[in-house]
């Protein structure tokens, strides 16, 4: 990924010890933590291959990267909780996901501090046990190489629901210099949204008409990005209404004419 535009240009910033140091230490964490972590997900949820304390180890990976962002932010001048980031965190950060739409570094934090307490401090986690009931270290299950999370009134796949979009979100990025480094901590900066449209075809090329039209007809789900006969959302829960299969595209009008126009030079458009 790549920054493409800033929302409100600022004046150059006077690149401070601190400023360098937090922005080195958290180019550091993305290329040498979070990416391989991404990178190792990925496999082992394409295979349904994952083992509890996997999932935790890499939940703990991003809950700990708000506290790298927080030390950029911090360097640059600006006051805030960690809480408060991390309330704002999916928004600011591009973390998609059409369920738990920015929600997901909430519940990414509240189960790390289940882990490392067992059980979440009603008080202190309030809001958040309100919305998913109580949350303990339990909430997340293993089953047939899926790491599940239950909850009150949810039931979900952790792993393709909340971290890889996550892991996605914040891993990736061709950060050449500081200030790339700051428009991205300061939440300045626009990204295309992600689609999963295939578009690795030369539009010009018929030969490749048959491949784009299998993939055009077969779309993954924008949830879990596997396909229809592979989704398992509709068993999945999410604040009590049961989740389903959500093509993540539709052809444009008139794009599966032109595709068959080219894979068979009879065929006319009705």
């Amino acid at each position: 990924m790549a920054i493409i535009g800033n929302l409100e240009p600022k004046p150059e910033t006077e690149v401070t010890e601190a400023l360098q140091l937090a922005s080195d230490d958290y180019r550091q964490f993305i290329t040498n933590i979070l990416e391989p972590a991404k990178e190792d997900l990925e496999a082992k949820v394409r295979k349904n291959a994952v083992a509890l304390h996997q999932a935790f180890g890499v939940n703990l990976l991003l809950a700990h990267s708000v506290d790298y962002l927080q030390a950029v932010r911090f360097a640059d001048g600006i006051k805030e909780s960690r809480k408060d980031l991390v309330k704002t965190f999916d928004e600011r950060f591009s973390v998609a996901g059409a369920y738990l739409g920015n929600r997901k570094m909430e519940l990414i934090d509240a189960i790390n501090n289940a882990l490392k307490h067992i059980r979440l401090d009603a008080k202190r986690y309030q809001s958040v046990e309100e919305r998913y009931g109580e949350i303990s270290y339990q909430s997340l299950m293993e089953e047939e190489g899926r790491v599940m999370c239950h909850l009150e009134s949810y039931r979900f796949d952790y792993c393709r629901v909340v971290l890889l979009p996550a892991l996605r979100a914040l891993s990736g990025w061709q950060f050449e210099c500081i200030e790339d480094v700051l428009k991205f901590a300061r939440g300045d900066f626009l990204t295309m949204e992600s689609s999963y449209h295939p578009d690795s075809y030369d539009p010009d090329d018929p030969s490749t008409a048959i491949d784009q039209m299998i993939e055009l007809c077969n779309p993954p789900c924008k949830n879990c990005e596997q396909s229809a006969d592979q989704c398992f959302c509709e068993k999945y829960v999410f604040a009590g209404v049961s989740g389903h299969f959500e093509p993540a595209f539709s052809p444009a009008s008139g794009e599966l004419d032109e595709l068959l126009s080219q894979i068979s030079p009879s065929y006319r458009r009705s």
